[in-house]
Protein backbone atom coordinates (compact mmCIF):
# COMPACT_ATOMS: atom_id res chain seq x y z
CA UNK A 1 0.00 0.00 0.00
CA UNK A 2 1.11 3.44 -0.77
CA UNK A 3 0.61 7.04 0.78
CA UNK A 4 -0.78 9.95 -1.27
CA UNK A 5 1.89 11.78 0.95
CA UNK A 6 5.46 12.55 0.89
CA UNK A 7 8.75 14.36 0.73
CA UNK A 8 11.89 13.97 -1.48
CA UNK A 9 14.81 16.07 -2.48
CA UNK A 10 17.02 15.40 -5.49
CA UNK A 11 20.69 17.70 -6.09
CA UNK A 12 22.26 16.91 -9.02
CA UNK A 13 25.59 18.79 -10.29
CA UNK A 14 28.02 18.91 -13.44
CA UNK A 15 30.48 20.47 -15.11
CA UNK A 16 27.79 23.15 -17.09
CA UNK A 17 24.89 22.96 -14.84
CA UNK A 18 23.43 22.21 -11.49
CA UNK A 19 19.72 21.11 -10.77
CA UNK A 20 17.81 21.15 -7.01
CA UNK A 21 14.46 19.29 -7.07
CA UNK A 22 12.33 18.83 -4.53
CA UNK A 23 8.88 16.92 -4.76
CA UNK A 24 6.39 17.43 -1.78
CA UNK A 25 2.66 15.38 -2.44
CA UNK A 26 -0.22 15.30 -0.48
CA UNK A 27 -3.50 13.87 -1.43
CA UNK A 28 -6.36 14.04 -4.35
CA UNK A 29 -8.70 12.16 -6.30
CA UNK A 30 -6.73 12.26 -9.32
CA UNK A 31 -3.02 13.05 -10.04
CA UNK A 32 -2.23 16.67 -10.37
CA UNK A 33 1.32 18.01 -11.33
CA UNK A 34 2.29 21.18 -10.51
CA UNK A 35 5.79 23.00 -11.39
CA UNK A 36 7.56 25.93 -9.69
CA UNK A 37 10.40 27.11 -11.29
CA UNK A 38 11.93 30.19 -13.00
CA UNK A 39 10.88 30.74 -16.08
CA UNK A 40 14.08 30.10 -17.69
CA UNK A 41 13.07 26.40 -16.85
CA UNK A 42 9.23 26.21 -17.60
CA UNK A 43 10.19 24.64 -21.23
CA UNK A 44 11.32 21.23 -19.20
CA UNK A 45 7.25 21.33 -18.03
CA UNK A 46 5.83 18.25 -20.41
CA UNK A 47 9.20 16.03 -19.20
CA UNK A 48 8.68 16.62 -15.69
CA UNK A 49 5.06 16.05 -15.77
CA UNK A 50 5.52 12.95 -17.84
CA UNK A 51 8.28 11.53 -15.59
CA UNK A 52 6.30 12.30 -12.43
CA UNK A 53 3.06 10.43 -13.57
CA UNK A 54 4.96 7.88 -14.92
CA UNK A 55 5.89 7.17 -11.20
CA UNK A 56 2.52 8.67 -9.45
CA UNK A 57 -1.11 7.28 -10.11
CA UNK A 58 -2.96 9.48 -7.13
CA UNK A 59 -2.08 12.81 -5.41
CA UNK A 60 -0.65 16.33 -5.92
CA UNK A 61 2.57 16.50 -6.79
CA UNK A 62 4.31 19.71 -6.31
CA UNK A 63 7.63 19.88 -7.96
CA UNK A 64 10.00 22.50 -7.65
CA UNK A 65 12.68 22.96 -9.37
CA UNK A 66 15.87 25.12 -9.88
CA UNK A 67 18.44 24.83 -12.63
CA UNK A 68 21.64 27.20 -13.14
CA UNK A 69 24.22 27.27 -15.26
CA UNK A 70 27.88 26.86 -13.04
CA UNK A 71 29.97 29.68 -12.13
CA UNK A 72 32.73 27.93 -13.60
CA UNK A 73 31.41 27.45 -17.09
CA UNK A 74 33.86 29.08 -19.49
CA UNK A 75 30.97 29.22 -22.38
CA UNK A 76 31.04 33.35 -23.05
CA UNK A 77 28.20 34.98 -22.52
CA UNK A 78 28.38 37.53 -26.16
CA UNK A 79 29.01 35.87 -29.22
CA UNK A 80 31.92 38.34 -30.93
CA UNK A 81 32.18 37.03 -33.87
CA UNK A 82 29.13 37.82 -34.65
CA UNK A 83 29.34 41.35 -33.19
CA UNK A 84 32.43 41.78 -35.64
CA UNK A 85 30.57 40.91 -37.91
CA UNK A 86 27.82 43.40 -37.61
CA UNK A 87 29.59 46.46 -36.99
CA UNK A 88 31.66 45.42 -40.09
CA UNK A 89 28.60 45.03 -42.28
CA UNK A 90 26.26 47.94 -40.67
CA UNK A 91 29.68 50.78 -41.81
CA UNK A 92 29.57 49.11 -45.17
CA UNK A 93 25.77 49.56 -45.57
CA UNK A 94 26.54 53.32 -43.75
CA UNK A 95 29.34 54.47 -46.24
CA UNK A 96 27.48 53.00 -49.76
CA UNK A 97 24.31 54.53 -48.24
CA UNK A 98 25.99 57.79 -47.28
CA UNK A 99 24.11 58.12 -43.95
CA UNK A 100 25.65 59.95 -40.72
CA UNK A 101 26.37 58.57 -37.35
CA UNK A 102 27.76 55.58 -36.01
CA UNK A 103 27.46 51.96 -34.73
CA UNK A 104 26.59 52.36 -30.75
CA UNK A 105 27.37 49.06 -28.03
CA UNK A 106 23.51 49.43 -27.78
CA UNK A 107 23.13 48.73 -31.34
CA UNK A 108 25.77 46.09 -31.53
CA UNK A 109 24.21 44.37 -28.47
CA UNK A 110 20.48 44.18 -29.71
CA UNK A 111 21.12 42.65 -33.34
CA UNK A 112 20.57 38.93 -33.40
CA UNK A 113 22.60 36.76 -31.74
CA UNK A 114 24.97 38.93 -30.68
CA UNK A 115 23.82 38.19 -27.01
CA UNK A 116 23.65 34.37 -25.65
CA UNK A 117 20.65 33.46 -24.23
CA UNK A 118 21.23 32.96 -20.48
CA UNK A 119 17.73 30.92 -20.35
CA UNK A 120 18.85 27.02 -19.84
CA UNK A 121 18.21 25.30 -22.87
CA UNK A 122 19.69 21.93 -24.29
CA UNK A 123 20.17 18.72 -23.72
CA UNK A 124 22.85 18.85 -21.08
CA UNK A 125 20.38 20.99 -19.37
CA UNK A 126 17.46 18.81 -19.66
CA UNK A 127 19.25 15.64 -18.70
CA UNK A 128 21.04 17.59 -15.28
CA UNK A 129 17.23 18.59 -14.16
CA UNK A 130 15.88 15.19 -14.93
CA UNK A 131 18.26 13.56 -12.97
CA UNK A 132 17.75 15.36 -9.94
CA UNK A 133 14.17 14.52 -10.42
CA UNK A 134 14.89 11.03 -10.91
CA UNK A 135 16.35 10.92 -7.24
CA UNK A 136 13.99 13.22 -5.36
CA UNK A 137 11.16 10.89 -6.85
CA UNK A 138 12.98 8.14 -5.67
CA UNK A 139 12.80 9.18 -1.87
CA UNK A 140 9.54 10.58 -2.58
CA UNK A 141 8.28 7.19 -3.43
CA UNK A 142 10.43 5.93 -0.38
CA UNK A 143 8.02 8.43 2.06
CA UNK A 144 4.63 7.24 0.25
CA UNK A 145 5.61 3.72 0.69
CA UNK A 146 7.06 3.78 4.22
CA UNK A 147 3.71 6.11 5.39
CA UNK A 148 1.74 3.31 3.26
CA UNK A 149 2.71 0.45 5.47
CA UNK A 150 1.31 2.33 8.14
CA UNK A 151 -1.79 2.83 7.03
CA UNK A 152 -2.10 -0.49 6.11
CA UNK A 153 -1.51 -1.46 9.75
CA UNK A 154 -4.23 1.22 10.86
CA UNK A 155 -6.54 -0.19 8.32
CA UNK A 156 -5.98 -3.63 9.18
CA UNK A 157 -7.10 -3.10 12.74
CA UNK A 158 -10.60 -1.05 11.83
CA UNK A 159 -11.79 -4.01 9.40
CA UNK A 160 -11.06 -6.31 11.75
CA UNK A 161 -12.92 -4.74 14.45
CA UNK A 162 -15.80 -4.23 11.68
CA UNK A 163 -15.66 -8.60 11.30
CA UNK A 164 -15.52 -8.72 15.02
CA UNK A 165 -18.73 -6.72 15.22
CA UNK A 166 -20.19 -8.70 12.23
CA UNK A 167 -19.53 -11.74 13.79
CA UNK A 168 -21.60 -10.48 17.09
CA UNK A 169 -24.35 -9.33 15.40
CA UNK A 170 -24.78 -12.93 13.70
CA UNK A 171 -26.05 -14.99 16.49
CA UNK A 172 -28.36 -11.94 17.52
CA UNK A 173 -29.97 -11.51 14.36
CA UNK A 174 -30.95 -15.27 14.29
CA UNK A 175 -33.09 -14.35 17.91
CA UNK A 176 -34.61 -11.13 16.59
CA UNK A 177 -37.79 -13.42 15.11
CA UNK A 178 -38.02 -15.54 18.71
CA UNK A 179 -37.44 -12.23 20.56
CA UNK A 180 -40.10 -10.86 18.87
CA UNK A 181 -42.74 -13.79 19.32
CA UNK A 182 -42.14 -13.61 23.11
CA UNK A 183 -42.54 -9.92 23.17
CA UNK A 184 -45.90 -10.05 21.30
CA UNK A 185 -47.70 -12.93 23.74
CA UNK A 186 -46.68 -10.85 26.72
CA UNK A 187 -48.33 -8.24 25.25
CA UNK A 188 -51.65 -9.97 24.52
CA UNK A 189 -51.17 -11.38 27.81
CA UNK A 190 -51.05 -8.02 29.12
CA UNK A 191 -53.72 -6.54 27.27
CA UNK A 192 -55.77 -9.75 29.00
CA UNK A 193 -56.70 -11.66 25.49
CA UNK A 194 -56.71 -14.87 25.70
CA UNK A 195 -54.51 -16.59 22.20
CA UNK A 196 -53.26 -20.06 21.71
CA UNK A 197 -49.03 -20.69 21.17
CA UNK A 198 -50.22 -22.36 17.43
CA UNK A 199 -52.82 -19.75 16.76
CA UNK A 200 -52.65 -19.08 12.77
CA UNK A 201 -52.40 -15.46 13.37
CA UNK A 202 -49.47 -15.17 15.58
CA UNK A 203 -47.88 -17.20 12.79
CA UNK A 204 -48.73 -15.21 10.41
CA UNK A 205 -47.48 -12.01 12.14
CA UNK A 206 -44.14 -13.46 13.63
CA UNK A 207 -43.67 -15.33 9.79
CA UNK A 208 -44.55 -10.97 8.44
CA UNK A 209 -41.94 -10.05 11.03
CA UNK A 210 -39.34 -12.54 10.49
CA UNK A 211 -39.67 -11.73 6.45
CA UNK A 212 -39.30 -7.88 7.25
CA UNK A 213 -36.36 -8.00 9.63
CA UNK A 214 -33.95 -11.00 8.18
CA UNK A 215 -30.46 -9.78 7.78
CA UNK A 216 -29.21 -12.73 6.40
CA UNK A 217 -27.94 -11.06 3.00
CA UNK A 218 -26.74 -7.87 4.52
CA UNK A 219 -24.64 -9.67 6.51
CA UNK A 220 -23.76 -12.17 3.73
CA UNK A 221 -22.89 -9.70 1.92
CA UNK A 222 -20.98 -7.17 4.40
CA UNK A 223 -18.81 -10.11 5.43
CA UNK A 224 -17.83 -10.62 1.27
CA UNK A 225 -16.91 -6.63 1.31
CA UNK A 226 -15.03 -7.49 4.43
CA UNK A 227 -12.73 -10.37 2.76
CA UNK A 228 -12.24 -8.13 -0.48
CA UNK A 229 -11.14 -4.96 1.66
CA UNK A 230 -8.95 -7.34 3.06
CA UNK A 231 -7.79 -8.52 0.44
CA UNK A 232 -6.74 -5.41 -1.26
CA UNK A 233 -4.87 -4.20 1.70
CA UNK A 234 -2.41 -6.65 0.80
CA UNK A 235 -2.29 -6.17 -2.82
CA UNK A 236 0.33 -4.35 -4.75
CA UNK A 237 -0.22 -0.99 -7.10
CA UNK A 238 -3.20 1.82 -6.24
CA UNK A 239 -6.18 0.60 -4.10
CA UNK A 240 -7.76 3.63 -2.70
CA UNK A 241 -10.10 3.58 -5.10
CA UNK A 242 -10.99 -0.05 -4.95
CA UNK A 243 -11.06 0.43 -0.45
CA UNK A 244 -13.20 3.73 -1.20
CA UNK A 245 -16.25 1.80 -2.49
CA UNK A 246 -15.64 -1.36 -0.53
CA UNK A 247 -16.19 0.92 3.21
CA UNK A 248 -19.09 2.65 0.89
CA UNK A 249 -20.82 -0.51 0.37
CA UNK A 250 -19.76 -1.26 3.73
CA UNK A 251 -21.82 1.46 4.85
CA UNK A 252 -24.63 1.04 2.64
CA UNK A 253 -25.04 -2.88 4.64
CA UNK A 254 -24.99 -0.92 7.64
CA UNK A 255 -27.16 1.39 7.43
CA UNK A 256 -29.70 -1.33 6.01
CA UNK A 257 -29.02 -3.72 8.82
CA UNK A 258 -29.72 -0.72 11.35
CA UNK A 259 -33.10 0.18 9.55
CA UNK A 260 -34.43 -3.59 9.59
CA UNK A 261 -33.37 -4.73 12.66
CA UNK A 262 -35.41 -4.03 15.99
CA UNK A 263 -32.85 -5.02 18.52
CA UNK A 264 -31.50 -2.68 20.71
CA UNK A 265 -28.20 -5.08 21.26
CA UNK A 266 -27.97 -5.43 17.10
CA UNK A 267 -28.36 -1.04 16.59
CA UNK A 268 -25.69 -0.62 19.31
CA UNK A 269 -23.35 -2.90 16.69
CA UNK A 270 -24.00 -1.29 13.85
CA UNK A 271 -23.60 2.41 15.35
CA UNK A 272 -20.30 1.06 16.41
CA UNK A 273 -19.15 -0.11 13.29
CA UNK A 274 -20.50 2.86 11.38
CA UNK A 275 -17.80 4.98 13.68
CA UNK A 276 -15.34 2.24 12.58
CA UNK A 277 -15.97 2.91 8.83
CA UNK A 278 -15.66 6.54 9.59
CA UNK A 279 -12.33 6.21 10.77
CA UNK A 280 -11.49 4.09 7.49
CA UNK A 281 -12.55 6.84 4.96
CA UNK A 282 -10.29 9.38 6.78
CA UNK A 283 -7.52 7.28 6.45
CA UNK A 284 -8.10 6.29 3.06
CA UNK A 285 -8.02 10.01 1.91
CA UNK A 286 -4.41 9.36 2.27
CA UNK A 287 -4.29 6.21 0.35
CA UNK A 288 -3.09 6.21 -3.21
Amino acid sequence: MISMTGHGRGEIRTKTWSAVVECHSVNRKTADISLHCDRSAFWLEPAVREKVLSKIGRGRVQVNLTLSRNAGDKEPFFDESRAIAFVAQARHLQKRLGLEGGVTLSDVLAAPGVTRSSEPAGEAAKTTALSALDEALKGLLETRKCEGAALQKILAKSVNRISAILKKITPLARKVSATHREALLKRIEKAGLRLQQDDARLAAEVAFFAERSDITEELERASCHIAQFIEKLAANGPVGRTLEFLAQELGREFNTLGSKSSSTMISRHVIEAKAELDRIREQLANVE
